[in-house]
Formats: structure tokens, C-alpha cells, sequence
């Protein structure tokens, strides 16, 4: 992050990069603010909301604050590539959080004056107290956080930073006449008195500021004037101080005279037995600013971090006590808890570790309370997870000791009032679909530790263009977990990170143990979640087990269904999630649906899968299992043809690993032949949909060559499938055999609507074997059908313009495209919508209209994109090229082409001859145009870009379109209860 200061103490200011930044706009400045005041914190996105407008927010306020803190990044971080992820402003999840260290922002300077203020004069060091005092009062440079005076909302905070600054001048004057500087502040304080008349603190330093300034009368004056004020405005008498002084300055007693001051004073030991750091601590500087500033910032005393086991809880609470510290006058105590058994040996511990073993039988937890009582320590309690019924001695030591700081680690929170919790997530990992630059990559957290530990076996270990997937896609399967990270790392000792991969590919158990100085526990990741298994209860366990069946994030209503109440407990899963989520061993979230889902790091959900083996009833909760997505994919799958199509594909996509997980034990031993056909016959459109098709297609045919006795209804949709699915893949000979099958299962069954679209398939394979009669004729009986649907009879008449267009007919074709258009927008569909619009680019674009053309595969990519499926972007960025190619932008329809062919080539998706001789005419116009080293240059970097990346730089050109899609909130509700023939009717069949 580049250099930041930021003024809020008066008048906002902001200087990025050594250069002013300008805050023009008032709600801009009130979101800066409010962050400021809370920085290093998550400020909710609804509380921002409140302050920018007032209490008066609009419905939506979600995309404006976004837009704000948008252009708040750009001025903070102005340098910050595209790509990087925020880090002065981060996203959190339910709000944003300013991330400043204390020279970067002056409240937070004042703070850290104040406090290394009050250390210093505890120490006895009163004018270097003095000297940071006065550095702090002088930050002020008028009203703080300006933008904010008006915000009813944030009246408490703002009153309460007036009084801290007020306390703190206090605070120095009394430093100052500690130190015989009276007759220094006898003009300060009379100001003070004349703006803060009710603050009887300041009139009684005046008093004695005054008295030894020798001038006696001048203090009893001031005495009685601030009775008259208390009397007069307030309607009280002076407190005790103030008439006791009053009583003293009349007798002149010697009490009230200037100390002798030698400047230093004799202080107690600090205690100090942190534990040494035996590795520096990577990737964790948010997190540590971020817990430093509870305790600094929100008033906590008792703050609890929590996570999974091996997020390197320890070590951030190591981290945090070392800084903490610096400011505890009377040090830091550490205790290890892991070693203890019983609850009742967590007092003594205590007492150990604070200097007290020697108690003489006293209860050593009264021993510690007293002790820390008068003493302003952090005490940190490292490891509490197995000992959660010792918080009543955190509650006795807090009620006991004003000035105890305590800080804990544990795998869940302890469930106290004055209780903070810190959740550590794991490290922040790389994006995958979009790969980073070397540069950028080796700077993301979870790479950064990688690297750094794979050094300490392998000096010269580094990251290049070489190897960057490999490390991304390491930092993922290891959950970027700092345990396990480094638990891999030890073992590039012998193994290349390709190696090391593939062995965790199939197992993270395949990680040994490395390091002999780590407690049992955690010498392995397995040994890590087994120490938190073992403190659930049975009926937590078994839960756990279960869930081990989910290959992703199920859904709250599949863990109900799939693993339902335990046997003889009236508890629900339900309650016995948030038990499991307290242990740290999962995570709820609502998904962009409004889907409450349940998540598990991939170590835990495999150590979960393992156990689930070794139960007797794991043949039932997968087959229930297989069930219950099967039911989800006959209710939802029906919808990818309708209006409800983008949340159907969503849905689906969401629950995708978990619908493989389910067709593979259905065709595995033990499985059901039927319910994988009928996963294969409704599942078939999604993975066209992806374009990902290769191993579903292995599935499909094998299962259709072992159930050949399979009735006709449930056989010929899985059929179809499999017929389709050849196709994707090139196998064109087997998908018209099994398209010829399936019409006849059709036929069998009496499913007159499977027979039209079966037709309509094999009018499509004719038309790309260039049989062009037997094109026309099968799609001419397809819309002649009267069962055919709309779907159908579009579908058909697309394989009729393009036979029209392949013979060159191009009035036909032209006006064939522009009908298949004009019906299917009404459909919804945008799949079918994104083949008839790229059919019209394409005779548009043959009649010299280029500009139009590029714009209907705009439209199409549109489409696409809104529905998530990249299936056929393919061929929409190819027809896209053949534009740019004849509009001479030769460049970019090179690595538009050059990245198409890389993803067909990756996912085994051949072009059909037409196609395949279309697009080589493209690329021979490309290379004819650029010549051999531009076409070369430009070639290799589009082999180099991902589908999404190409897009994007696709779409950063785009030209303005007149016919963009009108934004529209669809979404998608499925009926409380369908039926299998309902759901067969809303088929293309």
C-alpha cells in the first residue's frame, strides 16, 4: 500500500502518494469519515447507510455505497493495478473496513499518543508523557470529523472523541503541574474554563495553577466563580474537590505547593513470558491491525479469536500480544492451556504463569486476582476449546481486575457479554479464473507464506510463469489453510510442486508429519480436525459424519432431508449445525439465491468423508443422498428452457459437484442404473450448458450400454442426452446412432413431444454432414408435428436458415434468422436466443452491415453471460472475430481465436466441417493482414487467456449497442410441489 495520511481531527484532509486529494462530494466525504472513525474495523453497510442519508436511506442503498467506495479506492490507492484486490479498502463480509496504521491517520496517532503518553508518565518518565500529551491535544486543528456534525446517528461517537480529546488535555496540564510548569498554564486554562464551564476538573487545575503562580486571590476568585457557575446554571454545589481546595487556598495550605520533581520514579517489573517467535508471520497484517483496534478503539477487554484448526490462531494472538504489549504498563502473561486436562487446573495455570507459584494453599485464583487487581496487563489464553467450562475464571478475573486486557484463542467463543470474537479466516486465496502476474501473485497471502516456507527446504524456490498455476491451484486445495501451507512446503524438499499437487489432488492426508517441535495435534491437518472432533458430543458427530456425503456447500433443506434427526433426540440439524459452526468446524451463508448453505473447508469435509466410510449407515445417506438431487434436478432442471432459466442454471451450478457425487453412486456399486438415467436425462441441457461435457458423456454411455432393457419412458431422455452429448465432443456418428434410439424410445413411450425434438436433432447432424436434403426434410417434419413445441419449431427453423446460408442462398437465410430471432425472445431462453442471433450476425455480416452484426453478437454474449453458461460463448467469440477480422482490427480477432481454440482444445469441443472451414478462412484473413510475427505475437497471447479474461477484453471494446438487453430482477421459485409428468411437460420434449 502507497503512502496515506489522513487528517479528521478539523477540517478533512487527504494526501495519497505524497500528493492532495481533493473529496469533492459531501456524501463521499461522510462515508471516508465514518470509516475513519471506526478504522481498521468492519463498518456495516446498513450503518453507512444510515449516516450518508441521514436516517433516511433509499430501498436499495447497496449499489450506491458500492459506487462510493469505489471511487474512494481510486483516491486512496490510486496506483492500484486492475485485478488487485483493495487493500486500504477492503470488502467484509456485510461491510467495508478502512485498513490504517497509526502514522497514516490522525485519530488513530492520537490514540497511540495518548496511550504511550500514560505509559510513559506511569513509568516515570513525566516529560516524555508530557511531550506525547501535548502531541496529541495539538492534532486537533478544529471540530473533528466536520461532515459528521449533523449525523443524529453518530452524535455518541462524536461526544465521546470530544471528551477523549478534553481527558487528554486534562490529562497534560496535570503532567505539567506535576512538573512545576504552573505559570505556563494559567492563560491555557482560563480559556479552557471560559468553552468548558462545567468541567469542574479544569476549574480546579486553574485553582492550583493560580495558587502557586502566587496569586492566591486570583484562585479563591476562581473557586467562587465556579460555584456560582455550578449554582446559578447547573443548579448543584461544586463536588468535593473543588470545595476542599477552596478550603485550602483560604488556609494556604503547604499541600497545594509545587512538588519537588527529580523526573523519574521508581515502577514495579513488568511481566513478560510471550514466548519467542520462531518464524515471522506472513500474510497477516489486516488481521492483526484489525484485532489491535478492538481492544484499542471499541472498548474491549475480552476478545476471543476463533477459526479452524491450523488458521494460525496462536500465531496471530502471538503477533497481536507483542504489539498489545507496548502499551500494558505492567506487561504481558501467556498461557499454554493445550497441555491441561481438567478445567480445574486452569486457575493455577494462570497463577504459574504470572510469577505466583508459591500460594501457600490459597485458591489460586484469588491469588491471581489480586495480583492483577491494581495492574493493567494482557493476559493471553492460548488454546481454550477443550476446557470451555473454565469462563467463569475469565469473568472472576475481568469483574476483579479494571485494567485486565484478555485475549484468547480457541476453535469457538466462549459465550460471555463483554466477549468480542474475532473470526480468522484462512488466508486470502488467488483468483483462479483469472491468473495474476508473478509479480502480483507471489503478494497474495496464501502464496506469500508458500513461498516463504518452501525457501526454508529449497532456497531457491520461486514462483515464474512456469509454475503460478500450479502454486494457485496448491494454495486452494490446501483451503490456504497456514497449517497445512506449511505442512506442504516441507515436503518441496523432495518433490516438485506438479508432484506434490497430484498427491494432495488425491488426499491432504497424503501430508506427513514435518515439523517434530509441533504438539501432537497439529502435526498434521488430520490430526488437527481430529482434536476438534473429538470434543463434539455423539449426536454432533454423527452430523458431522454425514455431512461428509456433500461434495459442496449443501443446502439447509438437503442436510435436513439427507441426514434428517438423530435416532432418540428431539434435536434438529438445525441446532446441531450451530453447534458444529461454534467449533469452527463449518460456516452458514445465505447464497445469492437466498439460500441458507452450509460450508466446510475441503480437509475437513475430506476428514468428514472419511469417517462417514467407517459408519454402518453410509450406504443409506448416500443413497438418500442421490435422492434427494435427483428430486432437485427433475424440479429445476425443466426451467433451463424457460423465463426462469438464469436462476435455474444458477441453482444447478451451485449444486453441480453434488449432482456428479450422486451420478457417480448411482452407476458405482451398490448404485441405481435407474436413477442415474434419470439424471442423465434431466442433467443433460445443464452440461451443455457449460460446455463441459467429457466425462458426463463417458458416463452416459456406458450406462445406456448396460441398461438396454430399460423402459422406453425413463430410456429415451437419457438417450437424448447421450445423443447430445456425443455430438458436443465430435463424436458425430455415435450422437446420430443414439438420437435414432431415442426416437424410437420416444415413439415406444407415446411422447410425441420427444419425437419432434429428436427430429429436429437429426435435421441439426444432417445439416453438419452436409446432407442438406435430409436436413430440409427432417426439419420440415419436425415443425410439421403438431406436438412440436415453440422450442422445437425455433430449433428447426435455425437448422433451415443454415442450410439456406451454406447453399448460399442469402435472401432465405436472412430472412429465416430474422424470424428464428423474433420467436424465440419471447421464449426466455438464452441459449436458443444467443444460436439465432449469431445465425443473423453472420448473413448480416455476409451482406456487408458489420456494424449490425457486431452488435447482435454483443447481444448474444449478452446472453450468455447473464446466464452464467460458457457452453457456447466459444462459438459466439468466433463469430465475433470474423467481425473484427473484416473490420481489419486483425489483433484482436487473433487472440479472441487463439484463446477459442485453446478452451475447444482443453475440453475436447471440435468444430463441424462448415465451421471448422469458416473459421480457418478467419484466421488465414488474420494472417495474411498482420503478417507472420504480428499474427505469431498475437497468437500466443490468446493461447495464453482464459475464456473469462478474453471476454472481458472483448467487452472493454465493445461499441455502444442499441439493442442491449433491458436489465431485469428475474427469479426463479419452484412450486412447493411438482410432480414428474408437470416437469416432463416444461421439457423440449
Amino acid at each position: 500500500m502507497g503512502a496515506l495520511w489522513i487528517r479528521t481531527l478539523g477540517p478533512l484532509e487527504v494526501v495519497a502518494d505524497g500528493a492532495p486529494v481533493i473529496v469533492g462530494s459531501r456524501k463521499l466525504r461522510i462515508v471516508l469519515e465514518c470509516l475513519a472513525l471506526r478504522a481498521n474495523s468492519v463498518v456495516s453497510t446498513d450503518f453507512l447507510a444510515e449516516a450518508v442519508w441521514d436516517g433516511r436511506p433509499p430501498a436499495q442503498p447497496g449499489p450506491q455505497l458500492q459506487v462510493y467506495v469505489a471511487n474512494l479506492r481510486r483516491l486512496l490507492q490510486p496506483d492500484r493495478s486492475r485485478g488487485i484486490a483493495a487493500q486500504r479498502l477492503a470488502s467484509r463480509p456485510g461491510g467495508y473496513v478502512l485498513t490504517a496504521a497509526e502514522d497514516e491517520l490522525d485519530l488513530l496517532q492520537f490514540r497511540e499518543n495518548v496511550t504511550a503518553g500514560e505509559l510513559a508518565v506511569q513509568a516515570g518518565d513525566l516529560a516524555g508523557g508530557t511531550e506525547l500529551l501535548r502531541q496529541a491535544v495539538e492534532l486537533f486543528k478544529g471540530a473533528a470529523f466536520p461532515d459528521l456534525a449533523d449525523v443524529e446517528l453518530l452524535r455518541p461517537d462524536l461526544d465521546a472523541l470530544e471528551e477523549a480529546r478534553l481527558d487528554a488535555h486534562q490529562d497534560l496540564i496535570d503532567v505539567e503541574l506535576a512538573m512545576g510548569r504552573h505559570g505556563t498554564l494559567v492563560g491555557e486554562l482560563q480559556r479552557l474554563v471560559s468553552r468548558h464551564a462545567y468541567r469542574e476538573r479544569l476549574w480546579a487545575s486553574l485553582v492550583l495553577a493560580l495558587y502557586r503562580s502566587d496569586r492566591q486571590a486570583d484562585a479563591l476568585a476562581a473557586c467562587r466563580e465556579a460555584r456560582s457557575i455550578f449554582v446559578e446554571e447547573l443548579g448543584i454545589e461544586p463536588g468535593t474537590r473543588l470545595q476542599e481546595l477552596e478550603t485550602m487556598v483560604l488556609r494556604q495550605d503547604g499541600s497545594l505547593a509545587a512538588p519537588a520533581v527529580d523526573g523519574h520514579r521508581r515502577i514495579r517489573q513488568r511481566l513478560d513470558n510471550l514466548p519467542a517467535e520462531l518464524t515471522p508471520m506472513v500474510g497477516r497484517e489486516a488481521e492483526l491491525g484489525e484485532v489491535c483496534s478492538l481492544y484499542r478503539s471499541e472498548g474491549c477487554r475480552l476478545l476471543t479469536v476463533t477459526g479452524p484448526g491450523g488458521t494460525g490462531k496462536t500465531r496471530l494472538a502471538l503477533a497481536a500480544a507483542v504489539r498489545l504489549g507496548e502499551r500494558m504498563a505492567d506487561g504481558v502473561g501467556w498461557v499454554n492451556l493445550a497441555p491441561l486436562t481438567q478445567v480445574q487446573q486452569v486457575p493455577g495455570a494462570i497463577a504459574a504463569a504470572l510469577g505466583l507459584e508459591d500460594w501457600g494453599g490459597e485458591d489460586p485464583l484469588k491469588v491471581a486476582s489480586r495480583f492483577l487487581r491494581t495492574r493493567r496487563v494482557l493476559l493471553v489464553l492460548d488454546n481454550f476449546e477443550h476446557l470451555e467450562e473454565a469462563w467463569p475464571v475469565v469473568l472472576d478475573m475481568l469483574t476483579a481486575a479494571p485494567d485486565l486486557l484478555i485475549l484468547t484463542t480457541s476453535r469457538r467463543r466462549l459465550g460471555l457479554r463483554a466477549e468480542y470474537e474475532y473470526e480468522l479466516a484462512p488466508l486470502a486465496l488467488p483468483p483462479l479464473e483469472m491468473p495474476l502476474l508473478p509479480p502480483v501473485l507471489k503478494e497474495v497471502p496464501s502464496v506469500k507464506l508458500l513461498l516463504a516456507r518452501g525457501r526454508a527446504v529449497r532456497p531457491h524456490f520461486d514462483l515464474d510463469h512456469g509454475n503460478a498455476a500450479v502454486l494457485t491451484r496448491l494454495c486452494h486445495r490446501l483451503d490456504g489453510l497456514p497449517l497445512a501451507i506449511e505442512l506442504a512446503a516441507a515436503q518441496l524438499r523432495d518433490h516438485s510442486e506438479t508432484e506434490l499437487l497430484d498427491d494432495l489432488e488425491v488426499s491432504l492426508a497424503a501430508l506427513p508429519a514435518a515439523f517434530r517441535d509441533l504438539p501432537d495435534r497439529q502435526r498434521t491437518v488430520t490430526a488437527t480436525i481430529a482434536w476438534s472432533h473429538q470434543l463434539l458430543g455423539e449426536a454432533e458427530r454423527r452430523l458431522f459424519d454425514q455431512l461428509g456425503v456433500f461434495a459442496a456447500d449443501p443446502t439447509m433443506a438437503a442436510v435436513n432431508s439427507i441426514c434428517g434427526q438423530p435416532p432418540g433426540t428431539e434435536t434438529m440439524p438445525e441446532d446441531l449445525l450451530i453447534s458444529l459452526a461454534r467449533h469452527s468446524l463449518l460456516r452458514r451463508y445465505t447464497d445469492p439465491a437466498g439460500q441458507s448453505r452450509v460450508s466446510m473447508l475441503h480437509s475437513i469435509r475430506e476428514f468428514a468423508r472419511d469417517r462417514l466410510a467407517s459408519r454402518g449407515e453410509a450406504a443409506t445417506v448416500r443413497r438418500q443422498h442421490a435422492e434427494f438431487y435427483l428430486s432437485l434436478a427433475e424440479a429445476v432442471s425443466p426451467h433451463l428452457w424457460t423465463q426462469g432459466q438464469v436462476d435455474a442454471f444458477r441453482m444447478l451450478n451451485a449444486d453441480a459437484p453434488d449432482m456428479r457425487g450422486a451420478l457417480l453412486w448411482a452407476i458405482g456399486p451398490g448404485g441405481s442404473t435407474d436413477l442415474a438415467l434419470r439424471l442423465v436425462g434431466h442433467l443433460w441441457h445443464y452440461w451443455e450448458l457449460t460446455g463441459d461435457a467429457a466425462e458426463q458423456c463417458e458416463i452416459a454411455l456406458k450406462l445406456v450400454s448396460v441398461t438396454p432393457n430399460a423402459p422406453p419412458a425413463l430410456k429415451a431422455p437419457a438417450l437424448s442426452g447421450t445423443a447430445t452429448l456425443c455430438w458436443i465432443l465430435g463424436r458425430n456418428d455415435e450422437a446420430s446412432d443414439f438420437h435414432h434410439r431415442a426416437l424410437q424410445a420416444f415413439q415406444a413411450a407415446g411422447n410425441d413431444q420427444g419425437v419432434a425434438w429428436t427430429t429436429m436433432c437429426l435435421a441439426t447432424q444432417a445439416a453438419e454432414r452436409d446432407d442438406p436434403v435430409s436436413a430440409q426434410r427432417l426439419a420440415a417434419e419436425a415443425l410439421s408435428l403438431p406436438q412440436s413445441s415453440r422450442r422445437t419449431r425455433v430449433a428447426a427453423l435455425i437448422v433451415l436458415g443454415l442450410s439456406a446460408f451454406y447453399a448460399g442462398d442469402q435472401v432465405r437465410a436472412l430472412e429465416l434468422c430474422r424470424e428464428c430471432v423474433e420467436r424465440a425472445r419471447p421464449l426466455g431462453d438464452r441459449w436458443l436466443l444467443g444460436i439465432a442471433l449469431v445465425n443473423l450476425a453472420e448473413c448480416t455480416e455476409l451482406a456487408g452491415d458489420h456494424d449490425t452484426a457486431e452488435q447482435l453478437l454483443y447481444e448474444a454474449l449478452g446472453a450468455a453471460l447473464k446466464l452464467g453458461a460458457q457452453g457456447h460463448v466459444v462459438a459466439f467469440l468466433e463469430s465475433l472475430a470474423g467481425v473484427y477480422a473484416a473490420e481489419h482490427r486483425v489483433e484482436l480477432a487473433i487472440r479472441v481465436l487463439s484463446a477459442a481454440d485453446s478452451y475447444r482444445t482443453d475440453r475436447g469441443m471440435p468444430l463441424y466441417p462448415a465451421e471448422q472451414h469458416r473459421v480457418e478462412s478467419v484466421i488465414t484473413k488474420a494472417r495474411t493482414e498482420a503478417g507472420p510475427i504480428r499474427f505469431g505475437l498475437a497468437w500466443a497471447g490468446g493461447q495464453a487467456l482464459t475464456l473469462t479474461q478474453v471476454l472481458l477484453e472483448v467487452l472493454q471494446g465493445k461499441k455502444e449497442s442499441s439493442q442491449q438487453e433491458p436489465a431485469a430482477d428475474l427469479r426463479f421459485h419452484l412450486p412447493a410441489e411438482q410432480s414428474t409428468k408437470s416437469a416432463l411437460n416444461a421439457a423440449p420434449w
